[in-house]
């Protein structure tokens, strides 16, 4: 197993929180394309990937239209968590933005957690001295703010629920801080939601940290955006 790289260029509107979210998304999912553990791979055995938290440190976000190289490489799994670690390089190969994930593997019936070895879902680990801590839960904050959210089609996934990816659209909303770029993201995913569904999304605030939560009965996620210096 090596890191897998791939040359990006941000986009000329600005490189968005939930367009890094889907770059990581991707690349995880085209290293696994040697390995036939694809998202596509996976659903023909029944099986689906999950990601439960993310960790993403982003001291300098891209400017407009600059080069980039984004890396990934996956760490070892332990209890059928699977880490996975990321970086983003400037042109001059400098590590601008830094990341982690935790993944597991779902029965895409029962909607459970299976073991990956058991169903050949096996990758390579590997050690760079490079991997940024693994994702943390969440930093919990006083509730101040609420919203009612309902999914609808344009959100989801090929897994049927809202794509990770678009929590963080709902999130800048709710806490007007589309414009700005945070400087560390938190996020723990519990559960799924799918089309139709409505979760409250429960807001708070300390400086320039934030935490979000969304329930929908149980818990659907917990997020934390920091936008301090």
């Amino acid at each position: 197993m090596e890191i897998y790289k791939k040359s990006m260029t941000a986009p000329q509107e600005g490189l968005s929180t939930r367009e890094l979210f889907r770059w990581l998304q991707d690349i995880a999912n085209e290293q696994c394309v040697g390995y036939h553990l694809t998202g596509d791979d996976l659903e023909k055995k029944g099986l689906m990937w999950v990601v439960i938290r993310y960790l993403v440190r982003a001291p300098r976000w891209p400017e407009p239209g600059e080069k980039l190289t984004l890396q990934t490489w996956p760490g070892q799994t332990r209890h059928g968590m699977m880490p996975r670690y990321y970086r983003l390089l400037d042109g001059a190969g400098s590590c601008i933005i830094s990341g982690s994930s935790v993944w597991t593997v779902v029965d895409r019936q029962t909607r459970k957690m299976v073991i990956p070895e058991e169903h050949g879902v096996v990758l390579e680990a590997l050690t760079t001295g490079m991997e940024e801590r693994r994702p943390p839960a969440p930093a919990r904050l006083p509730l101040s703010g609420s919203a009612e959210y309902t999914v609808t089609e344009d959100v989801l996934d090929t897994n049927g629920h809202m794509n990770n990816t678009r929590y963080y659209d709902l999130a800048e909303r709710c806490i007007g801080r589309g414009a700005a770029h945070p400087v560390r993201i938190v996020t723990e995913h519990q559960s799924e939601i799918r089309l139709g569904q409505s979760m409250t999304v429960s807001w708070g605030q300390e400086g320039e940290r934030f935490f979000l939560e969304g329930v929908n009965g149980g818990p659907v996620f917990r997020m934390e955006l920091d936008y301090g210096a």
